[in-house]
């Protein structure tokens, strides 16, 4: 084999550790997961605008926001949300103001995984906390969204 050969035949085996490198360090990377005071800010609690992931089976949860919404969904949500980041960045998507829109998914993917922890760690919404619209109670609803009835009433 010719030192040149030889040489490339390195270069390659270099090459393909480097390749596994990167998917190595994507998959150990742990995601980021919004903290309380972002989950508690304006923003922290979006709404679910677009439709249910593909691997979804369950109830549609479109414009319930992410606080209403189970841990299993959020996690979802969290994954397609990761994906349209890695996509705008790789197109360079922007806003319509000619902001980058990769960081807003990521944000809005980490505020998913916060709000599925919350949850898995047994968070409830307290009915004071969201506006008469978003409140299931101000629906004729419980929280578990069985329906109110005379006997509910305390008058």
């Amino acid at each position: 084999m010719a030192a040149g050969e030889e040489a490339l035949a390195v270069l390659k085996s270099i090459d393909a550790s480097l390749k596994q490198l990167v998917v190595l360090s994507k998959t150990a990377t742990p995601k980021e997961v919004a903290s309380e005071s972002d989950l508690d800010g304006q923003y922290g609690d979006p709404v679910i605008k677009a439709s249910d992931p593909r691997d979804w089976t369950g109830p549609i949860q479109k414009g319930k926001r992410f606080s209403q919404c189970s841990s299993e969904y959020l996690m979802l949500v969290a994954d397609r949300l990761d994906y349209f980041a890695e996509k705008a960045e790789k197109e360079n998507a922007l806003t319509a103001s000619g902001k980058p829109v990769a960081p807003f998914n990521r944000r809005d993917a980490a505020r998913a995984r916060g709000w599925a922890k919350r949850v898995r760690d047994g968070w409830r919404a307290s009915m004071g906390s969201s506006s008469e619209f978003d409140d299931p109670g101000a629906r004729g609803q419980f929280a578990d969204n069985t329906p109110l009835t005379d006997d509910d009433i305390p008058f």
